[in-house]
């Protein structure tokens, strides 16, 4: 580790336990903590209600009491067409139930939010540009697709609004865009690949098994997850093999063909990113064919997002060793108040569990009402100062919005589906690992 990786290690472990206080989105009203006003807590988990006791936190009070204009406008972007569009609906309900408790208490000093949504495949810069210059939006959410946030991002400084994906994963939008590109207005509240490639390699290794295959989509994120998971695993079981990898074509709708090439392999495990409607038919298929009595672990990174979780229902297949999940957030987890609230208030407005994409949404509008409450006007400048550093206490934990590269820094696990009669299937055998440890440090060299 470097020095600066250090010094930045530091910074995230002194800012995180200032979060504990900071930012409490859903809450009404939001405080950020002064660095020097909390003492350094080492965590080995997730930041508790105890960690919490031993942090001192001033509330601030913002100088300016209103907004220069009535009205916050916040173009949201997802896939809103095609059998993808339920990604596209998530993000909408999280964008919608912290408008609506936003403006019931009052709004951003005095000014309501308003939301204009639009549909990211009908061509995300197209869209984006409209949102901004002709509807006038003061910020932009969302964006499913990490080739369109990649697109977006790059005319963010032409634009001059902020843009905060909740879900796009790809490493190369903070990496690339924001840091080596110098392009500030972008910013990422959910985890990018380094949850589905790095993240999973730490399951993989503590599995009794060496053999895996890799059936992925045929694009940035699919093809960045397995490199991420290869060189990991490798790093840390220098006996493990990769027997097969395969890539699935955007809106593959027959898995037959990978799964026979995985069962004629001598594979034990299966790695697969493959999610929404794809993901329902690769599980399908792989039960139907027997996959399931020769492969003893899968892990798949996005296989509790809850369209598959309600899909598959008490069907989710599962393997000997275990058919490893996790999310960009996980409605059990963290274990805090700000999060059981927060699914008890989305169940009753939307009558289901919170997908993540609909938490980190839900959280990137709190976290402009924290920048524009910190600093009571506009000006983008101001506000980007304003988020850069700061920690935010959500649903999810606390989140540190890392300077260098705009990347939210926070902790999702994996954990093993089972059947307990429950609504959806269950999480059980939580695997945590502190964010800072699986997470590229600038400069990303390595």
């Amino acid at each position: 580790m470097s020095l600066s990786e250090k010094a930045g290690r530091r910074d995230f472990i002194k800012y995180l336990a200032t979060g504990v206080g900071g930012l409490i989105v859903g809450a009404v009203i939001g405080y950020g903590a002064k660095p020097s006003e909390v003492r350094e807590v080492v965590r080995e988990a997730t930041v508790t209600k105890e960690v919490a006791k031993e942090v001192t936190v001033t509330k601030e009070v913002p100088a300016i009491s209103k907004l220069p204009k009535p009205t916050v406008k916040i173009g949201v972007l997802g896939i809103r067409s095609g059998l993808w569009a339920t990604y596209g609906e998530y993000i909408e309900q999280g964008a919608r139930l912290a408008a609506e408790e936003i403006n019931a208490a009052g709004g951003i000093l005095g000014s309501n939010i308003e939301l204009s949504f639009r549909d990211e495949q009908a061509d995300v810069v197209k869209q984006g540009r409209e949102l901004v210059e002709g509807e006038k939006a003061d910020f932009l959410v969302g964006v499913d697709s990490s080739g369109n946030a990649l697109k977006l991002g790059e005319i963010m400084s032409e634009l001059n609004k902020i843009f905060i994906a909740t879900h796009a994963a790809t490493h190369r939008l903070t990496e690339e865009l924001v840091f080596s590109k110098n392009i500030k207005q972008i910013f990422r509240i959910s985890v990018p690949v380094y949850q589905d490639g790095i993240l999973a390699a730490y399951v993989a290794k503590d599995l009794p098994i060496r053999k895996w295959a890799g059936v992925n989509p045929d694009y940035e994120y699919g093809r960045v997850s397995w490199d991420f998971f290869m060189k990991t695993l490798k790093s840390y079981r220098p006996d493990a093999e990769f027997v097969s990898e395969q890539w699935a074509k955007f809106g593959t709708t027959d898995f037959s063909p990978f799964i026979s090439t995985v069962l004629a392999t001598d594979a034990e495990g299966l790695f697969t990113t493959e999610w929404a409607i794809e993901l329902k038919t690769l599980q399908t298929q792989a039960v139907e064919m027997g996959l399931y009595r020769k492969i003893k672990a899968i892990i798949n990174p996005m296989g509790y997002s809850m369209d598959i979780a309600y899909m598959l229902g008490a069907s989710y297949p599962t393997a000997e060793y275990g058919t490893w999940v996790s999310g960009r957030y996980i409605w059990p987890y963290p274990p805090t108040t700000v999060n059981k609230e927060f699914v008890e208030r989305f169940r009753r407005r939307w009558g289901r569990y919170p997908a993540y994409s609909a938490e980190t949404t839900y959280s990137a509008i709190y976290l402009i009402k924290y920048a524009l409450e910190k600093v009571g006007t506009f000006d983008i400048d101001k506000l980007i100062k304003a988020m850069e550093g700061v920690v935010i206490m959500t649903p999810a934990g606390p989140r540190w919005i890392r300077p260098e590269d705009h990347q939210a820094i926070y902790e999702v696990p994996y954990g093993r589906i089972v059947h307990k009669g429950a609504e959806i299937p269950l999480l059980e055998n939580l695997k945590v690992l502190p964010a800072w440890i699986y997470y590229r440090h600038p400069p990303f060299t390595a």
